[in-house]
C-alpha cells in the first residue's frame, strides 16, 4: 500500500471514530485517546496526522462540504427545480450519518449553513430578485432558512418523507413565495 492511501485509509479511521463518538458524547467532551481507542490507533499516529479534535472535526466538516459543492457542481439539474432537489435530498440522505452528527451532535449551530452554503448560494443565484434590495434580504433570509429548518426536519425525523416528495414541497413553497412577489432583473439587485 503507497503512503498516501496508507495516509488516507489512516484518516479515515480517525474521522470514522469522530463521528462514531459523536453520536453519543458531545464534542468538547470527546478526548484524543477515545478517538484513539476507537479507531485501534495509537496516540502518535494521530499527532502526526493532526494537532488536535479541532482540526480532525475541521477535516470531516471541510470533507462534507467540499463533497456537498462537488455534487452541486455535477449535478444534472441545475436551478431551483424540483428534481435538482431531490438529487441533492438523496445526496444528504446517502450521508445522512454526517450530516446528522455534524448537524446535531455538534455545539456550533453554524456548521450545518457552512455545509449547506454551497447548495444554498447556487440556489440564490438562480431565484428571481424580489422588490427592491431591502426587500430582498427578508425573502431570501425566509425562503433559504426555511429550506434549511426543512432539511434539518427530514434528518432528525430519520427521512420520514421521500426526497421526492420533499423536493416537490420544498420548490412549491418556494414558488408560491416566489410569485407572490414583483420580480425585476437580476443585475445589481442582489444586496
Amino acid at each position: 500500500m503507497s503512503d498516501s492511501r496508507r495516509k488516507q485509509m489512516t484518516r479515515l479511521l480517525f474521522k470514522t471514530a469522530l463521528i462514531e463518538l459523536m453520536q453519543v458524547k458531545p464534542f468538547h467532551k470527546i478526548t484524543i485517546k477515545e478517538i484513539c481507542d476507537q479507531a485501534d490507533l495509537n496516540r502518535t499516529t494521530f499527532y502526526l496526522h493532526y494537532c488536535d479534535q479541532q482540526q480532525l472535526l475541521d477535516d470531516i466538516i471541510n470533507e462534507l462540504k467540499d463533497k456537498t459543492a462537488e455534487f452541486i457542481s455535477t449535478c444534472t439539474h441545475k436551478g431551483l427545480e424540483s428534481k435538482m432537489l431531490s438529487e441533492f435530498l438523496d445526496f444528504v440522505k446517502e450521508n445522512g450519518v454526517q450530516f446528522r452528527t455534524l448537524i446535531f451532535n455538534y455545539t456550533n449551530e453554524d456548521v450545518g449553513a457552512m455545509i449547506l452554503s454551497d447548495l444554498l448560494n447556487d440556489v440564490y443565484d438562480k431565484w428571481p430578485v424580489f422588490g427592491d434590495s431591502q426587500k430582498n434580504e427578508y425573502v431570501y433570509a425566509y425562503m433559504i432558512d426555511g429550506v434549511k429548518s426543512m432539511i434539518y426536519k427530514w434528518l432528525k425525523n430519520d427521512f420520514n418523507i421521500s426526497s421526492h416528495d420533499l423536493a416537490e414541497l420544498i420548490y412549491t413553497l418556494c414558488l408560491n413565495t416566489s410569485q407572490t412577489y414583483p420580480q425585476y432583473p437580476a443585475e445589481g439587485n442582489h444586496s
